[in-house]
């Protein structure tokens, strides 16, 4: 009896020890795709990018969690405004921002520069002037009482240099216009000049490459009118509060997209070459622009 006893006993720690082994085996099966730390970090998308290519920044967003082992959430914000808001209150770790709106973070020492991405081989780019080719105009002063879009009222491309660039030459922006629309993305105030909807528009000269890529027929149909810059390029940010371990990671796995086969083809559907550490660069000359609006309201 004593014998069978010690022997079943033996056979039960046996089963009892197989069975947890398996429990654990059902654990990392369900769990195996998710990211290698449980953090969730929220990425904040602005109208710095095409929105309609959802897929890409959905690639994009795989890559990163892939290259982080992070669990990084894409999260869309319609204006810059809300943006700034949601990074003040931490609900955003990192964002692809307006150099604008940036410059609006400094101060709260919350924001700091992460990476930035290159344009043409540069960490600069241009507020655009477009039109369609159809139409007369052939320059700003032009539109003087026309149909004109704006992307978001913070913008700095796609706002703020037009009316700074009136400004200088005698215009009240306020008046100048028949009527602003803001349509709080750059890709919708090209297809807003596309479709006949508005006269003229002001936009980012990187999302306005990339909407040319994405739309062969449309560069037979638009034309720049004018060109103001270079301003510093859109950056990503990132929160202060964030650890340093999460920052390297974030860095290196954006560093090194241009040397990855498929960060190569999610860089290309962005129109940029890739990102690169943001030494020496400067947003002075869009906080003196966003100073010198604020003091003729």
């Amino acid at each position: 009896m004593d014998f069978n006893y010690k022997k079943n006993e033996f056979f039960g720690q046996i089963l009892k020890y197989c069975g947890q082994i398996l429990t654990t085996l059902v654990l990392l099966l369900i769990f195996s795709s998710k990211p290698l730390y449980a953090k969730e970090i929220n990425f904040g998308i602005t109208g710095v990018v095409l929105k309609e290519d959802l897929v890409n920044l959905i690639q994009w967003q795989k890559y990163l969690s892939a290259h982080t082992g992070l669990d990084i959430n894409l999260k869309f914000m319609r204006t810059y405004s809300e943006m700034k808001n949601r990074f003040k209150e931490k609900q955003i770790d990192f964002a692809y921002v307006c150099g604008a709106t940036y410059v609006d973070l400094m101060p709260t020492h919350n924001a700091e520069l992460l990476v930035v991405p290159l344009f043409q081989s540069k960490p600069y780019y241009e507020s655009l002037v477009i039109t369609r080719k159809k139409n007369t105009y052939k320059r700003l002063d032009d539109f003087k009482n026309k149909l004109y879009a704006f992307s978001d009222p913070e913008s700095n491309s796609g706002s703020l240099v037009p009316q700074y660039q009136l400004l200088k030459r005698g215009y009240a922006p306020n008046k100048f216009f028949s009527r602003i629309i803001y349509t709080y993305d750059h890709g919708e105030s090209i297809l807003a000049v596309l479709n006949g909807f508005v006269d003229g528009a002001s936009v980012d000269s990187v999302v306005y490459a990339s909407f040319l890529k994405d739309h062969k027929d449309a560069e037979e149909k638009l034309k720049i009118v004018e060109r103001f810059g270079p301003y510093p390029i859109t950056p990503i940010i990132i929160n202060k509060s964030i650890s340093k371990r999460i920052k390297q990671k974030l860095v290196s796995a954006l560093l090194q997209m241009s040397q990855d086969k498929k960060g190569k083809l999610i860089l290309k559907k962005m129109g940029i070459d890739g990102f690169v550490l943001p030494h020496n660069l400067s947003y002075a000359k869009i906080a003196k622009l966003k100073f010198i609006l604020e003091s003729a309201q």
